[in-house]
């Protein structure tokens, strides 16, 4: 019902994570970042509570793996669940509920700390291609998700339709701890989600 893909640049500190879906306003309660702790994705059949837990067990387990674990034993069915979760240490851990919709799957990039992760899309292509796009792009970690996304739009996306967006880059900001977001931008429905999200990523870095 969804493709997202999570990143973390150790070079400059910035986490982030991107998200499409055919359902409307999924930057509500898919995605998840926190500035020093990592990022999170919660989809398919979405459970929105998995996100901040994660988030709040990170700091206290020694993997990404083992705060997937315990959080998922909080949830009623985790079969029905897609989670993945990229930390400070590059750390990676994923869940692909084997009743997550078709096609539903992951990749992780084998050098880098990068996910994609898709469930109802066209076809394993929709991850495949975004990773590509992401790892051969210059520029921001911003540029580069969005740039991820695209591809895997023209790849098939959502069976149903892409309808909604959005893209969360956290990092150091002159109001820490309070508040951590470099970018954060949604668009909560749309016909062309991607495009209107590239629109505003533009304008945000325009100053406007």
């Amino acid at each position: 019902m969804t493709y997202s893909i999570l990143a973390y640049d150790p070079l400059v500190g910035h986490a982030g994570v991107g998200v499409v879906s055919g359902s409307i306003a999924v930057g509500s309660r898919v995605p998840w970042a926190k500035h020093g702790i990592g990022v999170v994705v919660t989809q398919a059949y979405t459970n929105p509570s998995l996100g901040p837990l994660i988030l709040e067990l990170l700091p206290r387990t020694s993997t990404a793996e083992e705060a997937l674990r315990r959080a998922l034993e909080h949830d009623p069915s985790p079969a029905h669940r897609q989670v993945a979760v990229i930390d400070y240490r590059g750390d990676i851990a994923v869940h692909d509920g084997p009743w997550s919709p078709s096609w539903h799957g992951y990749i992780v990039h084998p050098n880098e700390p990068v996910v994609c992760i898709a469930s109802l899309v066209e076809s394993r292509k929709v991850c495949e291609n975004a990773m590509d796009t992401f790892i051969k792009t210059k520029g921001s970690l911003a540029d580069r998700i969005v740039s991820a996304l695209e591809s895997a739009h023209k790849s098939g996306g959502d069976r149903r339709g892409d309808k909604s967006a959005s893209l969360i880059v956290v990092g150091q900001t002159e109001h820490m701890p309070y508040y951590d977001r470099i970018v954060d931008l949604r668009v909560d429905y749309s016909n062309s989600p991607l495009r209107d999200l590239r629109r505003l990523l533009h304008m945000y870095n325009e100053g406007y």
